[in-house]
C-alpha cells in the first residue's frame, strides 16, 4: 500500500528554487534583458531599456481604442467577483455565503474577460506588451472559470486546483520583477502594476495552500477581499477617467 503524497515540509525553499528558475528563464528570454550587454553601446543597459521604453507604446492610445473603452467596466466585474469569493471566505460556516451563487459570478467573470482578451490581443492595443500582459490575464481568466464549475458543481478537485493557483502566483511573481526592473513607455516606473502583480503573488500562494488546507480560510478571505478592492475596483476608477488623469495607466 503506497504512502499518500504530501507536499513537503520545506515546501517555501522548493517555491523559492522554481520562482529563482523562472526568473532566469525570464530574464534570458525577454527582449529588453537581452539587450542588457556591455555591447550595447555607450549608455550600456539603461540606455537600451530607455529605447525599447520608448518603442512599446502603441501609435493610438490604448484607452480610446474601441476595446480599450471596455477595460473599466470589466474591471468592476472582476471586483464584483473578487468581492464575493473573498466574503465568501470570510464565512466558513457558510451562514450568510452561497458557493454555488458565488460560483455563478466567478464563471460569469471569467467568460466576460475572454471576449476583450481577443480583441486586445487582435489590435494589439499594448503594442509589444500585449501579448505579455493578456497571457498572464488569460491564465486567470481560465482559473476563475475552473474555480467557478468546482464551486457550482461542488467537485472534489482543490487539491489539483491548488497546485495550479500556486503555479499561477510564481509565474506573476515573474511578472512583477519585470515591472519592478522595466521603465515604462511614457516614461517613469510600473511601480503601481509590481504592486497589483505582488498581491496577487501573496493571493494566489495563499489560494493554493488554503485548496491544500495549510491555511486558515480566514486568512483567505481577507487577502482576497484586498485584492479586489486594491487591484479591481481602485484601476476600475483609474482607468473611467479621461485620458490624461488615469494616474499610473
Amino acid at each position: 500500500m503506497t504512502q499518500a503524497w504530501r507536499f513537503p515540509r520545506a515546501w517555501p525553499v522548493r517555491l523559492l528554487a522554481v520562482a529563482a528558475g523562472l526568473c532566469l528563464l525570464a530574464i534570458g528570454a525577454h527582449p529588453t534583458w537581452a539587450a542588457m550587454t556591455p555591447a550595447a553601446g555607450n549608455g550600456g543597459a539603461a540606455a537600451s531599456l530607455a529605447q525599447i521604453a520608448k518603442e512599446l507604446a502603441p501609435a493610438k492610445p490604448f484607452f480610446v481604442t474601441s476595446d480599450g473603452k471596455w477595460i473599466a467596466p470589466l474591471m468592476y466585474i472582476g471586483a464584483f467577483a473578487l468581492l464575493a469569493n473573498g466574503l465568501m471566505h470570510l464565512d466558513p460556516e457558510r451562514k450568510k455565503a452561497s458557493e454555488f451563487g458565488v460560483g455563478i459570478i466567478t464563471v460569469t467573470a471569467g467568460l466576460m474577460w475572454w471576449p476583450f482578451l481577443i480583441a486586445m490581443m487582435v489590435t494589439q492595443g499594448l503594442g509589444p506588451l500585449t501579448n505579455f500582459v493578456t497571457g498572464l490575464a488569460g491564465m486567470y481568466a481560465f482559473f476563475f472559470i475552473a474555480l467557478g464549475f468546482t464551486q457550482i458543481f461542488h467537485v472534489e478537485s482543490r487539491r489539483q486546483l491548488g497546485a495550479v493557483a500556486i503555479f499561477i502566483g510564481w509565474l506573476t511573481g515573474v511578472y512583477a520583477y519585470y515591472f519592478l526592473t522595466t521603465p515604462a513607455p511614457t516614461g517613469g516606473t510600473w511601480i503601481y502594476h509590481f504592486s497589483i502583480a505582488l498581491v496577487w503573488f501573496l493571493a494566489m500562494n495563499l489560494a493554493g495552500l488554503y485548496m491544500q488546507g495549510r491555511v486558515r480560510e480566514r486568512v483567505l478571505g481577507w487577502v482576497v477581499s484586498f485584492a479586489a478592492i486594491y487591484t479591481f475596483a481602485v484601476p476600475a476608477v483609474l482607468w473611467s477617467m479621461p485620458p490624461g488623469h488615469q494616474g499610473p495607466f
